[in-house]
């Protein structure tokens, strides 16, 4: 089993998928997939137990989701293809909340590499805060 920091390249269990195409959130684990797919570079990628279904909760629920786990789970993985698939139904920009400097840099570091537009918002940066609000008004 190869694992990165995003995703699992295991094969699905047997019942994946077996609720049929027309469960509820069907097509959203078909598409959330399809971005993770493209995140990691792998064609096997699925999910870790727990992911989808905090991206279910931002895309599909309109929740909010507290994702707390261990280093290198992939929680990045939850918000980026949630952001994604957010932006592809219209949505506006998504929030991400991080309590570090250096996580920061590299949360918009791996934003970019995902195709995620994303900047930050710090006391390192508050003479830069207008541009980056009007940058985050920018669809």
């Amino acid at each position: 089993m190869a694992n990165n920091q995003y995703a699992s390249t295991v094969p699905a269990p047997a019942d994946a998928g077996s609720a049929g195409p027309d469960a509820p959130g069907a097509a959203t684990h078909a598409e959330a997939l399809e971005v993770l797919r493209g995140l990691v570079g792998h064609a096997g990628a699925v999910f870790h137990d727990g992911q989808f279904e905090a991206i279910e909760a931002l895309v599909d629920g309109g929740r909010r989701a507290l994702v707390v786990q261990r280093t290198g789970w992939g929680k990045s993985a939850v918000y980026f293809v949630a952001s994604l698939l957010l932006r592809r139904r219209g949505a506006g920009p998504t929030l991400i909340v991080s309590p570090l400097l250096a996580l920061m840099r590299d949360q918009v570091a791996a934003a970019a590499r995902a195709g995620v537009r994303a900047v930050a918002i710090n006391s390192a940066n508050q003479p830069e805060w207008d541009t980056v609000r009007e940058q985050a008004r920018r669809r």
